[in-house]
C-alpha cells in the first residue's frame, strides 16, 4: 500500500480525547452508522477517518469492527488517555507503547508483523514500554503499584488491546497511542469510576450533579481533571498531526 492510498482509522473512547484532533481536521463529513458517528476528512493531507467508542473493551471492539467492515481503514489507531504505571511517565507525555498485554497475559508486539501496511520509518515507538489493557478503572496509586508489580507494565488502559486484535484478524496495522493523564503517585477523585460506566451524556450530567451535591469538594477536584484532559487531547493530536504527515 503506496503512502497515498492509505486511510487511518482512529478510534477515541471518549468526546474530550478526540476534542483537539476534530478541530485540526478539514473537509470533515458525518456518517450515522448503527449507534456511533463515523467521521472522515484530512489531517496534513492524509485522510482519516474516526469515531469515539466509549469506554471499554466491547465498546472499542464493536467500534473497531464497524470501521473495519463499512469503510475498509488500512490502519487503525486506538488513541487516548492512560494512567502511568511508571514513576518515570509525567503529565501529558505521549506512549506509543512497544508491547501490547491483553487477556490470559498475551503479549502483542507492536507495530503488529503480518499486516498490509507499513508503519514509515520515522515512526517513534517509546522502547521498552508495555501498556496494559484492563476492565476498571484503575483509581488509587496503590492500585497501580499493584498492576505494575503484577504486569511490569509502564500504562494503563482500557481498549487499546480490543482495537488490537481487531487489527490482527483483518491483517491491517495498528498502533496505541495514549498520553498519561494520571501519574503513578495520583488517586482519582471517587467519581470517575462512575463517570466512566456506558451511559447517555444526560446520565453523566446528571452523575457530575449528584457528585456535587454529596461531595462539594468534587467541583474542583473534576475541574482540575478536565484541565488536564485538555491538555492531553492536545497532546493526541500533535502526535497525530506528525504521523499524518510522515505517512501522506
Amino acid at each position: 500500500i503506496g503512502p497515498a492510498a492509505a486511510r487511518l482509522g482512529i478510534l477515541f473512547a471518549l468526546p474530550i480525547e478526540a476534542h483537539a484532533f476534530e478541530q485540526r481536521v478539514r473537509d470533515t463529513v458525518e456518517y450515522q452508522a448503527s449507534n456511533l458517528v463515523i467521521s472522515e476528512g484530512t489531517c496534513n493531507q492524509q485522510a482519516v477517518l474516526w469515531t469515539i467508542s466509549g469506554i471499554g473493551r466491547q465498546a472499542a471492539t464493536n467500534a473497531a469492527q464497524l470501521l473495519v467492515s463499512g469503510h475498509r481503514p488500512d490502519a487503525l489507531i486506538s488513541v487516548g488517555f492512560a494512567g502511568g504505571l511508571s514513576p518515570e511517565l509525567k503529565h501529558n507525555t505521549v506512549v506509543i507503547p512497544e508491547t501490547l498485554l491483553c487477556k490470559n497475559n498475551e503479549r502483542i508486539g507492536l507495530p503488529m508483523a503480518g499486516s498490509r501496511f507499513d508503519w514509515p520509518i520515522s515512526l517513534s515507538v517509546t522502547q521498552e514500554t508495555t501498556l496494559v489493557t484492563v476492565d476498571a478503572v484503575v483509581d488509587s496509586s496503590q492500585k497501580k503499584s499493584d498492576l505494575r508489580g503484577e504486569t511490569n507494565a509502564y500504562l494503563v488502559d482500557m481498549e487499546s488491546a480490543a482495537v488490537a486484535l481487531v487489527a490482527r484478524e483483518n491483517r491491517i496495522g495498528f498502533l496505541a497511542i495514549r498520553a498519561i493523564s494520571d501519574t503513578s503517585e495520583e488517586t482519582l477523585p471517587p467519581e470517575v469510576t462512575t463517570l466512566s460506566q456506558p451511559q447517555s451524556s444526560m446520565h453523566r450530567l446528571g452523575a457530575v450533579l449528584a457528585a456535587i451535591t454529596r461531595r462539594p469538594r468534587a467541583v474542583t477536584d473534576l475541574w482540575t481533571l478536565w484541565e488536564q484532559s485538555l491538555r492531553c487531547s492536545r497532546a493526541l493530536a500533535d502526535e497525530l498531526e506528525r504521523i499524518a504527515r510522515a505517512i501522506h
